[in-house]
């Protein structure tokens, strides 16, 4: 079984869509006398060789004492194994085919078969981790990979400089974000995602033009439509993580040095989102690059 890597799940399929070589995506800053951080938003999986770091992105990198993801993944992803097995996988569950609508099976079985992945595997999940491990093939599948996303680019260029590189959260608590989501929850994630397997190539465009323009307030609305039947995915992912990241961002001000924060684009706009939250706290954004 090809276990995908986490960032797919963490702003699910929808937002993981391939950018053109023109792509210039904005980033923000947050300064005070002695303290700047620069506020990015990712795009977690991409085309391999997607040209999209800006010279004044770069420059803001570069600059930069540390790099902060939202987690840190180890440099060979295949080490997660044992423990996404341990947290998404038991056995006992009930056939996956059982934990959706009559009406989602023929969607399901479409979706298991395009991802090359028996029934028999995903029946061992949790319907999170199914969701996930369909929604990560349904990217290869139109050549997007999580090897040539927007983390692995900031996080090579950061270490050639020997400069550290922190995550605001573990692999492991990312992953119990879904595995403590009710069965209600999960079956929502898993049906989102099996319909998105089928309109992933058709959602490129619209989705790349946004984050191209900078138009984190829309990506955000599109998340919000997303997760509107499951507000407790949407607390869980989004809410609750930008909350605790807005806090622990008004604790770095006081702190001086250059900090560079890449999250998922999903994660800045909107009235929940980071951008709005740091204004709510008194902080100053302002757009660069």
């Amino acid at each position: 079984m090809r276990i995908p890597a986490f960032f797919l799940a963490a702003v699910l399929a929808w937002l993981l869509l391939a950018v053109p070589a023109t792509a210039a995506p904005k980033a923000w800053v947050v300064r005070d006398g002695d303290t700047e951080i620069t506020l990015f938003g990712t795009i977690h999986a991409l085309p391999k060789g997607t040209e999209w770091l800006s010279p004044a992105v770069a420059q803001r990198l570069d600059t930069a004492d540390t790099l902060v993801l939202e987690a840190v993944l180890p440099d060979d992803p295949q080490a997660l194994m044992p423990l996404i097995a341990r947290v998404g996988m038991r056995p006992g569950l009930k056939p996956l085919a059982q934990r959706v609508p009559a009406d989602a099976l023929p969607k399901l079985t479409a979706a298991a078969v395009a991802a090359g992945v028996p029934m028999a595997t995903l029946d061992r999940m949790e319907s999170w981790l199914a969701a996930v491990t369909l929604g990560d093939a349904a990217l290869a599948g139109i050549g997007v990979s999580s090897d040539s996303g927007v983390e692995p680019v900031l996080t090579a260029r950061v270490k050639k400089r020997g400069r550290p590189v922190i995550g605001l959260e573990t692999v492991e608590e990312q992953l119990h974000f879904f595995d403590g989501l009710s069965q209600a929850d999960q079956t929502a994630m898993l049906l989102s995602t099996i319909d998105e397997v089928a309109t992933a190539k058709a959602n490129m465009a619209s989705v790349t033009g946004l984050w191209q323009a900078g138009d984190v307030d829309a990506i955000a609305r599109d998340f919000d439509t997303e997760t509107r039947g499951s507000p407790l995915l949407r607390q869980r992912l989004l809410v609750g993580r930008n909350t605790r990241w807005a806090d622990w961002i008004v604790g770095l001000m006081r702190q001086p040095g250059k900090t560079f924060i890449a999250v998922g684009a999903g994660h800045l706009g909107g009235p929940d989102g980071l951008l709005a939250l740091l204004r709510a706290r008194g902080l100053a954004v302002e757009a660069v690059g």
